[in-house]
């Protein structure tokens, strides 16, 4: 798949709990963009989770399916 959405949820950080789905297409290609609901969230929850993202991207195989 061109497109995958990767969710991770506050308070579950282990790889196995961020899911991989279809994503959508952006304007363009080679783009990505971060989507947070911080309503509530702290800026440290947020960078945190960004950080299990990166992991998970890290430890999969690519391109990702």
């Amino acid at each position: 798949m061109a497109q995958f959405k990767l969710t991770v949820t506050r308070g579950k950080p282990n790889l196995k709990d961020i899911t991989v789905t279809a994503g959508t297409p952006i304007a363009g290609s080679d783009a990505m963009e971060l989507n947070i609901d911080q309503t509530k969230l702290t800026k440290g929850d947020a960078l945190v989770m960004i950080d299990n993202l990166r992991a998970r991207i890290f430890n999969a195989p690519w391109p990702m399916a």
